[in-house]
This record gives structure tokens, C-alpha cells and sequence, in this order.
């Protein structure tokens, strides 16, 4: 989902997920992904 633009829908295989952060504090994440098939949009 992408706000204010529109849903992107297929499968999808995670080709990287990299997080950090502090024990007591807050999480950044950074997600890669491929489509492993067709993909389909809808607008918002």
C-alpha cells in the first residue's frame, strides 16, 4: 500500500531485511523485495 496513491498487489519474494536499534529505544528497518510473478495496481 502506498499512501495516497494506490494499493500495488502480487507476490513478492524479501531479497534483504537489515534492522537496528537500541535495546531500550526504537527500530529502524530497511526491506527489499522482487516481484516473483505479475503485479497489479489499484488507485486510491
Amino acid at each position: 500500500m502506498i499512501p495516497d496513491f494506490g494499493t500495488v498487489a502480487g507476490l513478492f519474494q524479501v531479497t534483504a531485511l537489515d534492522y537496528a536499534g537500541n535495546h531500550d529505544g526504537e527500530v529502524t528497518y530497511e526491506l527489499g523485495l522482487e516481484s516473483a510473478g505479475a503485479l497489479s495496481f489499484s488507485a486510491a
